[in-house]
């Protein structure tokens, strides 16, 4: 049997998985790695704190090294075209000088690009790599006012770390409320009157305008006009999907379409990461996850499968977490708007703890709230704001994929110690309080 050749387009997380993957599945296969930056791997979701200046740019910066494993990486390069017939990929090196390079099995994992609805002046940022988080850092050193577009969780990072850069923070987000596809607004309230007391932030309204000629002068908002130096338009990102798309292969509304083993409608051809689009197991819909964990999961069972190999990517709920002027934010699953969007009737239960007894030091307050289909009881959404936040949207994200009930949660056994944790924790005390709602 003649050697396989792999191909994987992107060096992120779903890349840089796909090819642990592939090689431990086959280690004999012939695995290139095709990546447009000059250098290997970075961590997107640290540029926020290096921004801020809690740690350093070139601490995001992680070699990989392919070429011990027998890997071909290379850098430089971009992948112009996909034939899907004759099986090659078309790419251009930095320098301009063009191949075409043959494959047995193709991962596409392109990632996704920020949103810019607006003019780009002098003043206008996304941030989405170094050299766009390292522009930041530096025209923050002389700027006084900033505006934040889009409070999610990178919006408010950012936002944050402007702030304790000495700088004066708007924020402005659409939506009627902050971390709006992750939190319900009474949640929300809690992140938005901690960021209160250091910032503005306005909600429900759009940014308008953006003025100044060269560079940034003012935005307006709603029809007020504000003073500004910088705005970072933190509005959401579009998935890579137009190489694939421009190939034949089938794109959603979202993303790259894959089956439960990454592959799209062409045999042999895998996408992974935030380039494409899954279903949901909770409403078995459409559903795209751009979120590190979940690209390196489908990364996993994408390059499995094109090394010949067998595994599934068996949905994500979405479980994520972010640290916001020291408050820990968390969430999983629907909130109330996605679920009643895909058709739940919901019932919800909200707890007010603490991450430890109130009698012990450092005990800190914690509030989680679960959201379960009211017709099974079936949990499928819990945010969680406070100390511990994670540790309970974790147990929460395990039960949703478990299709756990409100009654199997309420009962759920979680560890004690005062040192730790309270007896009688915030989180089965929020799915007692949804089933009383059930039953009254």
């Amino acid at each position: 049997m003649s050697q396989r050749k792999i191909i994987i387009i992107g060096l992120g997380s779903a890349g840089f998985a796909a090819a642990l993957a592939a090689k431990k599945t086959d280690p004999k296969a012939a695995l290139t790695i095709i990546e447009k930056r000059g250098f290997d791997m970075f961590s997107p979701c640290g540029l926020p704190f290096a921004i801020e200046g809690r740690l350093s740019f070139d601490s995001l910066l992680h070699r990989f090294p392919a070429e011990d494993m027998g890997i071909t990486k290379l850098l430089n390069h971009e992948v112009t075209s996909i034939d899907t017939k004759s099986k090659t990929v078309s790419v251009v090196e930095k320098s301009g000088e063009a191949k075409i390079l043959p494959f047995d099995s193709l991962v596409i994992a392109t990632g996704a690009a920020p949103l810019m609805p607006f003019e780009k002046i002098n003043g206008v940022f996304t941030v989405h790599d170094i050299d766009t988080a390292k522009a930041v850092s530096e025209f923050a050193v002389n700027a006084r006012n900033a505006v934040v577009v889009g409070a999610g969780p990178i919006g408010l990072e950012l936002a944050w770390a402007l702030y304790k850069r000495g700088l004066s923070v708007l924020v402005v987000e659409l939506l009627p409320s902050v971390l709006p596809k992750a939190l319900d607004p009474d949640m929300a309230k809690q992140v938005e009157s901690m960021l209160g007391r250091h910032m503005k932030i306005i909600t429900g309204k759009p940014l308008d305008w953006i003025g100044g000629t060269d560079s940034v002068e003012s935005v307006r908002i709603a029809g007020t006009e504000y003073p500004a130096d910088m705005v970072i338009v933190a509005s959401g990102v579009r998935a890579g999907k137009e190489l694939a798309g421009n190939a034949g292969i089938e794109v959603g509304r979202w993303g790259i379409r894959t089956n439960v083993r990454m592959e799209t409608n062409v045999k042999d051809v895998f996408a992974a990461g935030d380039c494409t689009e899954t279903v949901s197991p909770i409403s078995h819909m459409p559903w795209v996850s751009q979120l590190s964990n979940t690209a390196f999961s489908q990364g996993t069972a994408a390059g499995t499968n094109a090394a010949g190999g067998y595994d599934t990517f068996d949905g994500s709920v979405s479980t994520f977490v972010t640290v916001v002027g020291g408050m820990e934010v968390a969430a999983t699953g629907f909130n109330t708007n996605f679920a009643e969007s895909y058709g739940f009737n919901t019932v919800s239960g909200k707890a007010k703890g603490r991450s430890k007894p109130d009698w012990f030091p450092g005990s800190e307050e914690l509030t989680v709230k679960l959201i379960a289909d009211a017709k099974t009881t079936r949990l499928i959404g819990a945010q969680a704001v406070g100390s511990g936040a994670a540790a309970r949207v974790n147990v929460a994200a395990l039960a949703i994929k478990n299709r756990l009930s409100l009654h199997e949660l309420a009962h759920a056994e979680l560890a004690y110690c005062p040192a730790v944790a309270e007896s009688h924790d915030a989180l089965t005390r929020a799915a007692e309080f949804a089933l009383r709602r059930i039953k009254d």
